[in-house]
């Protein structure tokens, strides 16, 4: 059995002592790591799926890899719509990447475009997702991107969602070995299942959005992350963890971020 991590959303600024709709980024995204740390002691991988800055500077992204190399577990992440495209730390300098887990592999997707908030994946990974996909049929695959694919049944959300699902799906279709797809983006978590395919979204390591909300809105529930167990059938489980700790204030009368 291999154990990965899914942290996403950490909205993380250029300075440790700044704040994000009044909650310090920073403080969280170490109670995350230091929750997960405690409760797992065999984690095989850690996915970051999205929005790793909300200051996408140098200097924010530095801080991030100084402060996950310390744990000493292979992580990977795939960058959001708040992330500085040229600048952000991919794996081997690739849009897209796979990562081999003995029965299992998980394939990474860029689904940010410059400028949008949207989500789109381009031509050139859809091809690649079709030949990885093509030379590793033994492999269970997860596959992980920022964007999410499928409609959260929120309506102000799901506009900045992924625009190309159709084309997406129109790949999985063909190879039945994906048994997963992990986003990030919504700061909420959810569990689709559509073709035999389970779409799972997780927690902001910050702040969270409310679910089914017509317009933008924020939840007072806490801050997690979702560890997930392959076993070598195939099959997998999954949960959501969260911080224990009382909720900072914050004002959810923001209109946005």
């Amino acid at each position: 059995m291999k154990t990965i991590i899914q942290i996403s959303d950490t909205h993380l600024t250029d300075s440790p002592e700044n704040k994000f709709i009044q909650i310090d980024p920073e403080h969280t995204f170490h109670q995350i790591t230091d929750d997960m740390i405690a409760k797992y002691k065999n984690i095989d991988t850690i996915i970051h799926t999205g929005d790793v800055a909300q200051v996408a500077k140098a200097e924010t992204y530095q801080r991030y890899l100084q402060h996950m190399e310390k744990f000493k577990i292979p992580f990977y992440q795939v960058p959001g719509n708040h992330d500085d495209l040229s600048i952000f730390p991919y794996h081997q300098n690739s849009p897209i990447s796979i990562i081999h887990l003995d029965h299992w592999c998980i394939i990474l997707l860029t689904s940010a475009v410059k400028g949008r908030i949207d989500g789109c994946i381009s031509e050139d990974q859809l091809e690649k997702l079709a030949r990885l996909l093509e030379q590793n049929q033994t492999l269970h695959t997860v596959i992980g991107c920022h964007h999410h694919p499928l409609l959260m049944e929120s309506e102000w959300i799901d506009t900045h969602c992924l625009k190309n699902t159709d084309a997406l799906l129109k790949i999985l279709k063909k190879y039945p070995q994906v048994k997963a797809i992990i986003s990030g983006h919504v700061h909420q978590e959810a569990k689709i299942e559509l073709d035999n395919i389970q779409f799972l979204s997780v927690p902001s390591t910050s702040v969270q959005f409310k679910p089914k909300s017509k317009d933008f809105a924020l939840d007072t529930i806490q801050a997690g992350y979702r560890a997930i167990h392959l076993h070598d059938n195939g099959h997998f489980e999954t949960q959501v963890h969260r911080l224990a700790a009382p909720l900072p204030q914050i004002n959810e009368n923001i209109s946005g971020y």
